[in-house]
């Protein structure tokens, strides 16, 4: 009974989380799609201004992750007081982080040219950047009440904002993209205007909630102490740690991109349809490892590694379970999946062979994300952060390189890197929850 319900509150947890990160993922996806009937110039200059900013906004939404393991713990052990003082110094850092960030992109923004764009798809790239750019102050603002909402078992509410704001973007999209309700057309800068408008909804609704919803009241009433030195240290190191994670996953994928690209338009396609597709099952992955972080970081709090190893245990089950189907769904229907992208024979018979190699790391990659999960709720971040960096940047990029050029495999062996990557990060996660969980129960 115990562990059908671990089962059932995990899934409860993750299933609402996993929508959240999609919606996310879909704030970019539609400015893509409207600005795509204006032309290709716009497509591409939101493409670029996108792609190239986004990894910096992942490193940023680390800090606002930090703080759902240190409320959870808290809350566990009835110390109501101290997460609200991790809910509001959580929220500064978060907010302070954001405002460094933009700061440096928005003064950066005048040299998007270095990144080898043509000049005319620079100039129409550069005022969605900083309207883009700016959104972030807010993106991460809306994190920080997300964050702490789904510390207190409720991923619900956050997603149901998440959705909002989307379809709100969807709106402000046709009103300044393409000039209705009586406002000017402004083209691609119209989408970054409007994706900044829709994220500052986001946090109106969320402060709003915050103020009103019975969920958050035991924290509203702590006041406004914030925590100790020591303690702002160690949550700011645990969200530098998380956002490394995060981008250096994210920029060994990026990278393999740009090798992808060196091969040729049709290799470069293949691989987008192919990656596109296994992000989608991600999302899913993503949200049973945010589900476990707070699991895991509740039975921490309490004391009984029993509890911590019972949650952990559910989470890599289901996980394991998961994506054990999406591989099967990628292996059988590989031929299919890719036509709803293209329609182009060379693009399709390469990628329905890298849906194969998709397939074969979707344990592993699903393993790595629940790891990192369970690691957080543990608030282990600083050693995981070294481990990714080995597995991303010294084993999956080089060994992709070399597959893929000098032993002549082209994108084949870019995925092979991707996939020894994944494999090696998820083995190195899983052995340290073991080490830890080892020397609490000695």
């Amino acid at each position: 009974m115990s562990i059908r319900k671990d089962i059932r509150d995990t899934l409860a947890l993750a299933a609402p989380i996993a929508a959240s990160q999609v919606s996310d993922m879909l704030t970019l996806a539609v400015d893509l799609i409207m600005v795509g009937s204006l032309g290709t110039l716009p497509l591409a200059a939101v493409t670029l201004a996108g792609t190239s900013s986004t990894i910096i906004l992942l490193f940023g939404v680390g800090f606002t992750v930090a703080m759902t393991p240190e409320i959870a713990a808290r809350m566990a052990r009835g110390d109501v007081s101290g997460a609200a003082a991790a809910a509001r110094t959580g929220s500064q850092m978060s907010l302070l982080v954001a405002a460094i960030l933009v700061g440096i992109l928005l003064l950066v923004s005048p040299w998007l040219h270095v990144l080898g764009a043509p000049a005319d798809v620079t100039e129409v790239a550069i005022p969605y950047f900083r309207w883009y750019v700016l959104s972030f102050l807010f993106r991460l603002g809306f994190g920080a009440i997300k964050q702490t909402s789904e510390a207190l078992n409720n991923s619900r509410m956050p997603m149901m904002i998440a959705i909002a704001a989307n379809l709100l973007n969807v709106l402000f999209n046709w009103i300044f993209i393409y000039g209705n309700l009586a406002m000017p057309a402004m083209g691609a800068e119209g989408a970054g205007f409007a994706t900044m408008l829709s994220r500052v909804c986001a946090v109106a609704i969320g402060l709003w909630v915050w103020q009103r919803a019975s969920l958050f009241r035991p924290l509203r009433m702590q006041g406004k102490q914030s925590l100790a030195r020591d303690e702002r240290r160690a949550l700011l190191v645990s969200g530098a740690s998380i956002g490394l994670q995060i981008t250096l996953e994210v920029a060994a994928f990026a990278i393999g991109g740009l090798m992808v690209g060196w091969l040729g338009a049709a290799p470069l396609a293949a691989h987008q349809v192919a990656l596109n597709l296994a992000s989608i099952t991600f999302m899913g992955a993503l949200g049973l490892s945010s589900a476990a972080t707070v699991r895991v970081a509740s039975a921490s709090g309490s004391g009984d590694v029993r509890d911590v190893r019972s949650a952990a245990h559910v989470a890599i089950g289901i996980m394991v379970g998961f994506e054990l189907a999406t591989s099967l769904l990628f292996v059988i229907f590989r031929h299919q999946l890719p036509m709803l992208y293209s329609q182009d024979p060379v693009v399709l018979a390469l990628a329905s062979q890298l849906l194969i190699y998709a397939a074969a790391f979707q344990v592993f990659d699903g393993l790595q994300v629940v790891g990192m999960g369970i690691l957080r709720g543990l608030n282990d971040t600083r050693v995981p952060a070294i481990m990714a960096f080995v597995a991303y940047i010294m084993l999956c990029i080089p060994l992709g390189y070399a597959f893929a050029f000098p032993m002549g495999l082209g994108t084949h062996g870019i995925w092979i890197g991707y996939v020894i990557g994944l494999t090696i990060a998820s083995i190195a996660y899983l052995l340290r929850y073991r080490s830890i969980t080892n020397k609490g129960s000695a």
